[in-house]
Formats: structure tokens, C-alpha cells, sequence
């Protein structure tokens, strides 16, 4: 007994001075210790550049707001070629020309659209003047434009100066700035204190209580754990998912960034003015009977609920609808697959669905009522005597996927076919089960598919065209258009593993990239083909995907719209995804392996929350859509209310924000009482100065517009609006 409590206690010993020798360690002082971080500004998230252009120069002063040290400069290009041989030559100089940096890069080891740093040392001194020098050399690349005041973060201000003219924007170029700090090896290795006590502690517990019972103690306490995680795990991960998604959405699309297509701007336009009661008249604010039309209604609808509800402006309603549909869509999961739900919720990680839910975009709600439509269409298949509910929720989900987008007509088409089937199996058969479905789906599918011919004829009537706008055949470079087809279903493909194209695939030509993705197809049909049964829930989804991805692409190419890309293809993939993981789920389920990537993932997808805090995600002392806001606020305080704006140059993002405010034009021969009579519904009109000093000095305008615009110019500075009353 005594040599084994001698033996523990030199153990022990021996264990505390190499703990004392690692605490040391870690405690010890890094020499010439620098503490980097990176500030970038924000960029415009819209497509707008400042062109690099080839064999001349971009300059940009820097002029220090502070003294302080940088180690490099990190920029964000984009428009560049894998197979160009050109470089880019990065000069830093100071006011008396000296070369402070200087790097020449060849552009094809930059990565388009993403940051890289430029290494170059150097210390900045306040009030000094820094001219940076950008020279392309056999390439054309581009930076993004950086708003103005999205630039503050940085230590300079930035005046940029291209072709002799001074630009109002800045680059996509940011700093790592170095400041000296002391930092012990403890900093630099993270973790490696905390992680060095509790390994001497575990052997601590492995010296005087013995490995075995020690094992022993564990081992039951992972049984109660497993048990946990077997009751609860799945719900418990669905709502860390829900919660992920919701971080995610408000962190990017609204604290730092703000996704406001053209579309999105229409949608929330509606949105404001069903909000305020003015139904489907889309400039009902601005005084005009204009209707709603481009669009269907069903998602402004959503947003203004949500506005109404809960207090929240358009934008920020938009960004609750597309958690909340997350949130329902997720129930759907828990509903239909159990405790399995949690695999399917990995379907809302796809990159593809998360850039989606940035935008305000009706795709989100449009796939949850595919979602249902699918599952539903299932169970009426499933069951020989459905009950009537079942039908009357299968309408009601199909006109909701029309109200959502005028595309979602494409599940009667779905029905068709299975009608078809249904009408085969019948003639074969006669079982008048099989008879009661069909007439009872054909009853469904006519009063729904009514009740949309009937909205598409109100807006014919109202709008003078079915679905709002001209959708007839514009002139498309086909090979083009092909190519774009393919990238859009490569990208797809990576999409649902949450990650970009490989460079090595990127890099195929169109002609082998083709082949790349007949293949990955060819393996998605044997799956399906080794493994769908017909009437399963499962095929319905993959005919739903297939008939929406054929349908759509077919008329993509007899009709004018944008070229293929992620938001046409992702509800699609969605339905495709998760039959995809139902045919695979029989070979996982019950597997070892199975339990250890449910851990992995819980444990991704808690890190992925966790950086969004860490790296500032969730930081609301600088809100970007608010200060977005504020710039419109500025734009618009020279417009009155119920106003038209001639050739107007504001944000087109801030459409919906003064919705009482339309876009016009005037021409040489319009006479002030035609802009009277166009632009009834408006009280005043509005026009830039320097506008109207062009329009003057052209001689070309009536002379009652000329004489009314002259008027309104005295005392505005170019920038300012002339203001011209229209209830004269």
C-alpha cells in the first residue's frame, strides 16, 4: 500500500512540473509582439465598380485622420479572367514621391470577389497625404464602389480620382493595422492554458482514482446524456437551426448589409401601400390608380401583416417573413419525418436558400407552399379514400403558390400528369376508388386553377396585361444563355453542400463542364430510379423538382427574363433535396457513423452562430439599413410630399421608402398642361438644378415648361431640386 501511495504521489509530482513548465511556457512574453486587425469598409452590395482600365492609372489620396502602422492592404477585385497573363501594380507614395510600397501581383492568383491582402509595411502620420497608385497592366479589373460614409471605419478619407475627375465613392481597399501589444504564448496558441489545467487535472483523477473507474464514471454518465439527446436532440437542433437562420438573416441583411433588388423594391412598395389601405394600387401613396400587377399579391401581403403587426418598416418586415418561414417550414419537417426532421433541416443551409432569404424575394414563402402542396398531393395519392380536407387543402396550397409567383401555376401541370395516370390506372382496373380520386383532384384542380385564370383576368382588365408587364422574346445570345444553364446547375450541385465550385471544375471550359454536370445527373436518376417507388411521397417531390426545372428552362428560352441563376433553380432543388434525403435515409439510419456526423454538425452549426457574434455580426452600434435609410432621408428632404421626380438619380432601392414619390419624364414637346394631365395624381414636380440648366441650355423645351423651370432655379446650387408646384 505504501509503495503504490509513493508511487501516486512522484506521479503526481512528476505531472505538476510539466504543468509548471507548460504554465511557464505560456505565460512567457512573444517577443516584438503585434496585434493585426483587419478594417474593411462596407461595399455596395449592388453591381457597381470602379473600372481599373487597362494602361492607365487610378489614383486614390489617403489622407491620415490618426498615426498608425498598417502590414498590408486588403482589396476586393472582381472581373477578372483565370487565363489572363496580366498583373496589377499596388504603389504607395508619400507627399514627396517617395515609394513607401510598391508590389506587382499577377492577376490570375487573385480570387474574384473575394479579399486578398496586399503585403506592404508601413506607418501613416495624421494630417499627411498618401497617393495610392493602382496600374493595370494587360487586364481590366474591377474594385467595388464604396458608398459614401461606408468608409468611415477606416483611419483615412479617400478621394479617388480617375481619368483627371474626382470620383464621389471610394474602393473596395481596407487595412490590417498593427498596433504593438505585449502577448504571452497563452494568446497566440488559443486555448492552451485552459486546456492545459484540465489535462492535469484529468490526470490528477487517472493517478489516485485509477483510469478504469475513471472511465467507468464517464461511460454512465454518457448513458442519461444519450438518452437526452435521443428524446430531445432533434427538436433541440431544429430550434439551434431556426436560430442560426434568424442570426444569420438579421446579421447580414440588415446590420450589415442591405439585399434590395429591383424586385424587392416593387414587393415592398406594394407592401407599404396595402399597409396603408390602399390595396393593389401600387402608387396609391403617390395619388395614382396604378394596379399591382407585375407581381402577385400574396407575399406584399405577407410583409404588410407583418409591418401591421408588428410596428416594423417594409425592409425589416420583410427580413421576419423569411424567418418565420423558416420557422414553418421546420415544423413541416417535424411534422412529416419525426425525429429525422433535423437531417431535413439541413435543406436551409444551402447557400442558395440563405442569399434568398437576404434578398427580398418571394421565392422563401413560394417553397413553403410547394413544400406543402407536394406533401399533401402525397397523401391524397397515398390514401384510397382521402377525407375532402385533404383536397380542399391541396386547392388552397396551390393557389397559394400562384399568389406567391405566377410560375407556381405549374403545379396544376404536375396534376395533370398524375390525373393521366390516375385515368390509365382506371381503365385498367376499374376500381371505383380510383375513379373518386380522379374526378375528386379534377374538381380540385379546376376550381383552383379557375380561381387564378380569374385573378390573371382582373389584372388584363385592370393592368391591360395578365401578368403586369410585356414578357414577349427579346434577342438572347443562345450560346450564352447555354452557358449560363450550365454554370446555374454546377453551381446548384455545390450549393447544397454549402460551398462554392472548385477552382479545378471552375476551370473546365462550358464544352467539359457539360459533361460534369450530365454526370452528376446521371447519378442523381440512378438513385432515384434504384430506389422511388410510384404514389410515394418521394416521387411526388421529384416530379414536382424535375417538371419545375424542364418547365422553367423551356421557358426561359422562348421568353425574356433574367439569364438562369440560383433564384430560379433553388425551389427546385429544395423539393429535390429533401426526396433526395428520404431515398438515402434507409441506408444511414441505425448506422454508427450516423450518430458521430449528428454531432458534427450540432457542433458546425453552433461555431457558425458563435463567429457571427465573434466577428461582429450581431454589433448594433452602426446598423448598415439604417444608415441606408439616413442617406435616403437626405436624398428626399428637398421633395415634397406627392411628388414626380424628372430623370431621377436617387438610390432606386429607396423606391418604397417615399412611396408618395413617382418617376417621370418631360419631353421637348410636352406643354406644362400635359404634365399636368400625366402626372395627376402628384402635387409638385421635381427636377435636379443642374437638370434643369441642361434642359434650358438645349432651347429645345416648350416655353411654358422653360419659363416654370427657370423660375424654380433661382438660388439652388446644382445639386438641389427645383421645385415646381403642378396645381397651378
Amino acid at each position: 500500500m505504501k509503495k503504490e501511495i509513493i508511487r501516486k504521489i512522484i506521479y503526481t509530482l512528476i505531472l505538476f512540473l510539466f504543468f509548471g513548465a507548460v504554465m511557464l511556457l505560456l505565460t512567457h512574453t512573444a517577443q516584438n509582439g503585434m496585434q493585426t486587425t483587419q478594417i474593411l469598409p462596407g461595399i455596395n452590395p449592388d453591381p457597381v465598380y470602379v473600372e481599373c482600365e487597362p494602361g492607365e492609372t487610378l489614383e486614390v489620396m489617403l489622407t491620415a485622420k490618426e498615426d498608425f502602422q498598417v502590414s498590408g492592404f486588403p482589396v476586393l477585385l472582381v472581373n477578372i479572367a483565370e487565363d489572363s497573363r496580366g498583373t496589377l501594380r499596388f504603389t504607395v507614395t508619400d507627399d514627396t514621391s517617395s515609394i513607401l510600397v510598391s508590389q506587382v501581383i499577377p492577376v490570375k492568383t487573385i480570387t474574384p470577389g473575394k479579399w486578398f491582402t496586399i503585403a506592404g509595411a508601413m506607418s501613416f502620420t495624421a494630417g499627411q497625404s498618401y497617393k495610392l497608385s493602382v496600374f493595370a497592366d494587360g487586364s481590366a479589373p474591377y474594385f467595388m464602389q464604396v458608398p459614401e460614409g461606408e468608409g468611415a471605419i477606416l483611419p483615412f478619407t479617400e478621394q479617388v480620382i480617375r481619368d483627371g475627375a474626382t470620383l464621389e465613392c471610394g474602393i473596395s481597399l481596407g487595412i490590417d493595422r498593427v498596433v504593438p501589444v505585449r502577448m504571452t504564448y497563452g494568446d497566440i496558441f488559443y486555448y492552451s492554458i485552459p486546456f492545459s489545467v484540465l489535462f492535469t487535472l484529468t490526470g490528477l483523477l487517472c493517478i489516485w482514482a485509477g483510469r478504469r473507474k475513471v472511465w467507468t464514471a464517464v461511460s454512465r454518465l454518457r448513458m442519461p446524456a444519450g438518452a437526452f439527446v435521443d428524446k430531445y436532440g432533434n427538436d433541440l437542433f431544429l430550434v439551434l437551426l431556426f436560430l442560426g437562420i434568424c442570426v444569420s438573416i438579421y446579421s447580414r441583411a440588415y446590420l450589415k448589409g442591405a439585399y434590395i433588388s429591383a424586385d424587392s423594391a416593387g414587393y415592398l412598395r406594394e407592401a407599404v401601400n396595402l399597409a396603408a389601405g390602399n390595396g393593389f394600387s401600387y402608387d396609391g401613396l403617390a395619388g395614382y390608380d396604378t394596379w399591382f400587377a407585375n407581381w402577385p399579391i400574396l407575399y406584399p401581403a405577407l410583409i404588410a401583416a407583418v409591418m401591421f403587426v408588428t410596428g416594423t418598416g417594409a425592409y425589416l418586415a420583410s427580413k421576419i417573413v423569411a424567418m418565420v418561414t423558416a420557422g414553418l417550414i421546420l415544423l413541416v419537417f417535424r411534422k412529416c419525418f419525426g425525429k429525422d426532421a433535423w437531417l431535413y433541416g439541413l435543406c436551409l443551409t444551402n447557400i442558395g436558400y440563405l442569399n434568398l432569404s437576404y434578398y427580398t424575394w418571394s421565392e422563401i414563402p413560394f417553397m413553403l407552399f410547394m413544400l406543402l402542396f407536394a406533401l399533401l398531393f402525397a397523401k391524397v395519392l397515398q390514401e384510397e379514400h382521402p377525407a375532402w380536407g385533404w383536397y380542399a387543402g391541396l386547392g388552397a396550397a396551390g393557389i397559394c403558390c400562384f399568389l406567391t409567383r405566377y410560375y407556381g401555376i405549374f403545379v396544376w401541370i404536375v396534376t395533370g400528369l398524375y390525373l393521366l395516370i390516375l385515368f390509365a390506372s382506371y381503365r385498367k382496373t376499374r376500381e371505383r376508388a380510383v375513379l373518386s380520386k380522379l374526378a375528386a383532384m379534377t374538381v380540385t384542380a379546376f376550381i383552383s386553377g379557375a380561381l387564378s385564370m380569374i385573378y390573371l383576368l382582373v389584372n388584363k382588365m385592370k393592368n391591360g396585361m395578365a401578368s403586369g408587364v410585356s414578357r414577349t422574346m427579346w434577342w438572347d445570345d443562345y450560346r450564352i444563355l447555354t452557358d449560363d444553364l450550365i454554370e446555374s446547375l454546377l453551381t446548384e450541385f455545390f450549393n447544397i453542400f454549402s460551398m462554392q465550385i472548385p477552382d479545378l471544375v471552375e476551370g473546365f471550359p462550358y464544352q467539359i463542364k457539360v459533361f460534369v454536370v450530365a454526370g452528376i445527373l446521371a447519378g442523381i436518376g440512378w438513385l432515384i430510379v434504384r430506389n422511388c417507388r410510384h404514389f410515394t411521397r418521394e416521387s411526388v417531390l421529384i416530379v414536382m423538382a424535375v417538371v419545375y426545372d424542364v418547365v422553367f428552362i423551356g421557358i426561359r428560352y422562348v421568353s425574356s427574363m433574367d439569364s438562369f441563376y440560383f433564384r430560379f433553380f433553388e425551389p427546385a432543388t429544395f423539393l429535390l433535396c429533401i426526396a433526395l434525403i428520404s431515398l438515402l435515409l434507409p441506408y444511414l439510419r441505425g448506422r454508427k457513423g450516423f450518430r458521430y456526423f449528428a454531432g458534427m454538425v450540432t457542433l458546425l452549426l453552433v461555431t457558425a452562430v458563435w463567429s457571427v457574434f465573434a466577428n461582429g455580426g450581431m454589433d448594433r452600434q452602426d446598423p448598415y439599413y439604417p444608415a441606408l435609410e439616413a442617406q435616403w432621408e437626405e436624398a428626399y428632404k428637398g421633395i415634397p410630399a406627392k411628388s414626380v421626380v424628372i430623370f431621377n438619380d436617387i438610390d432606386f432601392r429607396s423606391s418604397y421608402y417615399r412611396p408618395d414619390v413617382v418617376e417621370g419624364t418631360v419631353t421637348p414637346g410636352d406643354e406644362f398642361t400635359d404634365l399636368q394631365h400625366t402626372y395627376y395624381g402628384s402635387d409638385y414636380l421635381c427636377i435636379r438644378a443642374e437638370f434643369a440648366k441642361t434642359m434650358l441650355e438645349s432651347g429645345e423645351y416648350h416655353s411654358s415648361v422653360a419659363k416654370r423651370l427657370q423660375a424654380g432655379m433661382e438660388g439652388k446650387t446644382a445639386a438641389e431640386f427645383v421645385v415646381i408646384s403642378l396645381r397651378e
